[in-house]
C-alpha cells in the first residue's frame, strides 16, 4: 500500500509530504493528530515486507532504536503494525539537513564547524556501542545536522537499519540476520574488515567510518576514490590511508593527521579501542586548535591596533 498526501495512516498519522525513500522503506512528514505533533513516518515497503530477514531486520531496527536513547540518535517516538498489517515506526521529525547535503552543497566543512559535529557523533556511539550496538553505515548521509531544544547545534545519527548486536546482547536471529547481511553499508565508509564480510565488524569498524567521514569533510575528497567497487575495495585492503596534506596540497596540524591515520588504519587493533577513547582524542584537537585560534585572533588584533595608532600619528592634522 502507498501512501498519499491527505490520509490519514493507522487512525492516528495525518500523512504531509514524502521525505525520502530507500531500498526497505519510505519516510512521510506527519502529524499526529492526538497530540498535533508533526513526525516522520517511516513505513516498510510492500516488496520489503514480504521477505521475512527484512522484515526481522526492519523490527530490529525498532528494538535498537527504542532501547538507544540519546539525545545524539534520532528519537523513536514509538512503533507500530497497522491493521492492514503494515509495520511502521514513528520518529521524531528533524530540522535541518544532513552532513552529506551540507558537503554537496559546500565541497568541504572548515575544522572549527565540524569539530563539534564529530564530538556529537561520538557521544552517539558512545551510547551505541554501550548497548553493544554497531552502526555499520555510518556516512554523512546519516548524519543529521539540526539544533536542539535550546537552539544550540547538534548531530544526531540516523538509520540503525543494518546495524549490529554483538555477541553479548544478541539472539539466534541475529546471528542469522548477519550472515544474511553478507557485505552491507556504503563502501566509501566501510571497514577493510567489514568489506570482508558485515559479521567481521565491531566497535572500531564505526571509528573507521568516522575517520572516513571526516576525512571527507576536511579534505572535500574522501581517502579512497576509485570509478569501481572492486577498485576501492583492493585500495582499502592493500593501502594505508594517504594523508591530507598529499589529498589537498596544503598543510595540516600533525595532530589532525595523526588522528586520521590512526581512524583508517587498517588493523583494527591499530585504531582507536573505543568511541569514548577517539572523542577524548579528538577533544585535545579541538582544544588545541582553539587555543591557536585564540592567539592568532589576539595577534591580529593588537596588530590592527598598532596599525590603527600608527594610522592617526602619522595623519595630517585637518586645521593644519
Amino acid at each position: 500500500m502507498g501512501l498519499t498526501e491527505g490520509e490519514t495512516f493507522d487512525g492516528r498519522y495525518r500523512i504531509e509530504a514524502p521525505l525520502g525513500r530507500g531500498g526497505m522503506g519510505e519516510v512521510w512528514r506527519a502529524v499526529d493528530v492526538h497530540d498535533g505533533r508533526a513526525v516522520a513516518l517511516k513505513l516498510l515497503l510492500d516488496k520489503t515486507a514480504r521477505k521475512p530477514d527484512l522484515v526481522k531486520r526492519f523490527e530490529r531496527e525498532a528494538r535498537i532504536a527504542e532501547s538507544l536513547r540519546s539525545p545524539f540518535v534520532c528519537e523513536l517516538v514509538r512503533a507500530g503494525r497497522s491493521p492492514a498489517g503494515e509495520l511502521y515506526l514513528v520518529l521524531e521529525l528533524l530540522l535541518g539537513e544532513s552532513l552529506g547535503d551540507r558537503l554537496k552543497r559546500e565541497g568541504y566543512v572548515a575544522f572549527a564547524d565540524l569539530s563539534p559535529i564529530v564530538d556529537d557523533v561520538f557521544e552517539a556511539l558512545i551510547a551505541a556501542h554501550r548497548l553493544g550496538v554497531v552502526h555499520r553505515d555510518l556516512k554523512p548521509a546519516n548524519v543529521f545536522l539540526t539544533a536542539d531544544a535550546a537552539g544550540e547545534a547538534r548531530a544526531k545519527i540516523l538509520d540503525f537499519g543494518i546495524s549490529k548486536l554483538l555477541p553479548r546482547g544478541r539472539s539466534g536471529d541475529e546471528r542469522s540476520l548477519t550472515s544474511f547481511d553478507a557485505t552491507l553499508g556504503s563502501f566509501a565508509y566501510m571497514a577493510p574488515e567489514q568489506v570482508r564480510g558485515a559479521a567481521r565488524a565491531d566497535e572500531r569498524a564505526d571509528l573507521y567510518a568516522v575517520g572516513a567521514l571526516t576525512f571527507r569533510a576536511l579534505a572535500g575528497k574522501l581517502p579512497f576514490e576509485s570509478g569501481s567497487a572492486a577498485e576501492l575495495v583492493a585500495a582499502k585492503m592493500e593501502r594505508d590511508p594517504p594523508r591530507l596534506e598529499e589529498v589537498t596540497g596544503e598543510r595540516w596540524p600533525a595532530a589532525i593527521e595523526g588522528f586520521l591515520q590512526r581512524s583508517l588504519a587498517r588493523r583494527r587493533e591499530d585504531r582507536h579501542g573505543t568511541a569514548a577513547e577517539a572523542q577524548a582524542a579528538w577533544r585535545a584537537i579541538t582544544s588545541s586548535h582553539r587555543r591557536v585560534l585564540a592567539q592568532v585572533s589576539r595577534g591580529v588584533a593588537s596588530l590592527e591596533a598598532t596599525r590603527t595608532s600608527a594610522t592617526a600619528t602619522s595623519a595630517p592634522d585637518d586645521d593644519g
